[in-house]
């Protein structure tokens, strides 16, 4: 793969542990976290809140998430607390931040173009 093309992959602290392969995503309205990395923070099925959101993936596909949950994301000495959905289904990264906490953090993603 050419390094331009490369997707931004950030290592954080995710409620104190530390986590990589975190994807930045510009393009995505909301936060997910797959199912498989709740027990990485000690959290089950049980933890998470209902949500009546329906999630479509790349090419169209919807699925109906598990729930949310609120987690502490910290970047730098700067951490928040942001909502995540999470879907049932694995992915190929452990977390995708995507507009709501690019916006909230007040940071501005610098790309390759």
């Amino acid at each position: 793969m050419k390094d331009h093309l490369k997707p931004l992959l950030l290592t954080l602290m995710i409620e104190g542990v530390e986590i990589n392969k975190v994807q930045v995503d510009g393009g995505a309205s909301i936060n997910i976290l797959p199912q498989t990395m709740l027990k990485h923070f000690g959290k089950t099925l049980a933890d998470l809140k209902p949500h009546n959101i329906l999630i479509y993936d790349y090419p169209g596909k919807s699925s109906q998430p598990e729930g949310m949950i609120l987690l502490n994301v910290q970047i730098g000495s700067v951490g928040r607390n942001t909502m995540f959905i999470v879907p049932p289904s694995k992915a190929n990264f452990n977390m995708l931040l995507g507009r709501e906490w690019i916006h909230g953090m007040g940071a501005v993603p610098l790309t390759v173009h």
